[in-house]
């Protein structure tokens, strides 16, 4: 059986090719980290919001309804400086973490601006 391309055919029919894949794949590599940058800009505030409102009912005492613990949870989001509420759920998150479960009072306290212990200037 006789070849229809010879090997130097072929070898120069893939590098270009090729070059023209990478090309393409680069662009759209390129293309994807902008729309995936854009959308975590877009939607990064209600992911860490998601996250820190979910962390919150589940270490909330017995025996408080979901529903009161998430309308005073954005109450507290709604609560001061627009440009503070970032610091404010990091901040949050970052005592949940170290918290295995809140008490009524620890509750109150974090949900009702009274500031979150080692955090003096967030409250």
């Amino acid at each position: 059986m006789e070849a229809i391309f010879s090997r130097s055919d072929i070898l120069y029919t893939m590098k270009i090719f090729t070059a023209r894949q990478r090309l393409t794949i680069m662009g759209f590599l390129v293309l994807a980290f902008f729309c995936a940058y854009g959308v975590a800009r877009r939607y990064s505030f209600e992911l860490v919001a998601y996250v820190v409102e979910e962390a919150l009912m589940q270490k909330a005492p017995e025996g408080i309804p979901q529903d009161q613990v998430r309308s005073r949870f954005e109450r507290y989001l709604e609560a001061g400086p627009a440009d503070q509420k970032m610091n404010k759920l990091l901040a949050l998150s970052n005592y949940l973490e170290k918290v295995q479960k809140l008490t009524a009072a620890e509750l109150d306290r974090l949900l009702a601006g009274g500031g979150i212990p080692g955090d003096a200037g967030l409250q």
